[in-house]
């Protein structure tokens, strides 16, 4: 699986957040998950390791690595191991202030993830870019833009049976990111959010992510723990794939799904 690559950044981030920097931030996060491919559920645990802070220079430093284990009984995918991980990692600082609560960033972002249910062997995205971010206590939004690398690797199990030669099937391009959210608090800790994420090469379409996440205070329960129940979906364009024209009727798919959901529901507390 490859997860000392996953875990360097993380590492070298804390080397260098040591070097000059707030307090380290670490948090823990236990919870329950269901990934969902069409009218199929795949439910499991998972676990996540994060650290936020910010550098003397204001830059601020994330980094969050999750494993998740599934309990695999509808084998979507034939030869599955029933282990994968997710992981994000950004640096972010001021460019502009524009008003009391509205500022212009700059953002470096690195995330991917490895060898899920839905056939997903290896995803990697890394993009400078551009956000605009409103920001209040009660309310806020933001919007992000940038041109970067995408990275999408498919299984060869599935595809296999479906016509497609066991090998390469790796897709990478240089494209553009578009992202917009927003977070609403509810009550006192109690934060709404939402968010889409759009990547096209050029014209084409590359995904489309589409996320949600309702976060409550459960400071009676654990000191700064926190409740968080979330939904992202993915929508994958696989076209670039196809071995033959649509309209053959020998035609299929390299997979017979291009859209996977994952719920999942975690606490979140100090380490």
């Amino acid at each position: 699986m490859k997860t000392s690559m996953l875990l360097l950044p993380l590492v070298l981030g804390s080397a260098v957040a040591q070097a000059e920097s707030e307090p380290l931030d670490w948090r823990l996060s236990f919870g329950i998950h269901d990934f969902q491919v069409e009218s199929s559920d795949t439910f499991g645990a998972h676990a996540a390791i994060s650290l936020d802070t910010v550098t003397d220079g204001g830059i601020k430093l994330h980094a969050n690595l999750n494993t998740y284990l599934d309990r695999d009984k509808d084998k979507l995918d034939p030869d599955h191991i029933p282990i994968w991980f997710q992981s994000s990692y950004f640096a972010r600082g001021k460019l502009f202030t524009l008003g009391e609560d509205l500022r212009l960033d700059w953002q470096a972002t690195l995330s991917g993830k490895r060898n899920t249910v839905s056939s997903i062997e290896k995803q990697i995205t890394l993009y400078p870019s551009l956000v605009l971010d409103y920001h209040r206590p009660a309310f806020g939004a933001n919007l992000e833009a940038g041109i970067g690398y995408y990275f999408l690797e498919i299984d060869d199990d599935v595809p296999k049976e479906r016509g497609y030669q066991r090998g390469d099937f790796g897709n990478d391009a240089t494209a553009w990111m578009l992202s917009g959210g927003g977070y609403l608090m509810l009550a006192p800790g109690w934060t709404l959010s939402a968010s889409a994420t759009h990547w096209s090469d050029g014209s084409e379409r590359l995904e489309t992510r589409y996320g949600a996440s309702l976060s409550v205070d459960t400071h009676s329960l654990l000191a700064n723990s926190v409740m968080t129940l979330s939904f992202e979906q993915n929508q994958y364009n696989l076209d670039h794939y196809d071995l033959l024209p649509k309209q053959d009727d020998r035609y299929l798919p390299i997979l017979p799904w291009d859209t996977d959901s994952l719920f999942r529901l975690y606490l979140t507390l100090p380490w």
